[in-house]
């Protein structure tokens, strides 16, 4: 095999790669929901993002068959930062009745695309 097949072979892995590696860039580490109440619900995660990364505040979505879909966007705190990666600790009580009894949750990149998703079922405590 010539060098420049070699070559094109090795690039054409990294492209097909590169897409799946970024999707799993992020993962929600002990995602918990507890019931606070009849109408609310707490929402703890735990990430390694940016050092200069912030979680803005919980956008709800709709209940489909008892879950409830909330999404976490994040915002840079700074044009310039280091690569440093720490552990973002998340905790938001939001709005829930006594219907939602799962939730999904999606954390969001500045730029709006998906960093990470998970679900888990809401603990009455």
């Amino acid at each position: 095999m010539s060098a420049g097949r070699i070559v094109t072979f090795l690039l054409a892995t990294a492209a097909l790669s590169l897409p799946a590696m970024a999707q799993d860039r992020v993962r929600l580490d002990d995602l918990d929901a507890d019931r606070l109440n009849p109408r609310q619900i707490k929402i703890e995660f735990e990430y390694d993002g940016g050092a200069c990364e912030q979680v803005e505040e919980a956008r709800l979505g709709d209940i489909v068959d008892g879950t409830l879909s909330v999404t976490f966007p994040t915002s840079s705190t700074a044009e310039v930062c280091t690569m440093q990666l720490v552990e973002i600790e998340v905790k938001e009580a939001v709005p829930a009745d006594t219907s939602v009894t799962r939730v999904e949750v999606t954390l969001l990149a500045p730029d709006g695309s998906v960093l990470a998703t998970d679900s888990t079922r809401v603990d009455r405590d």
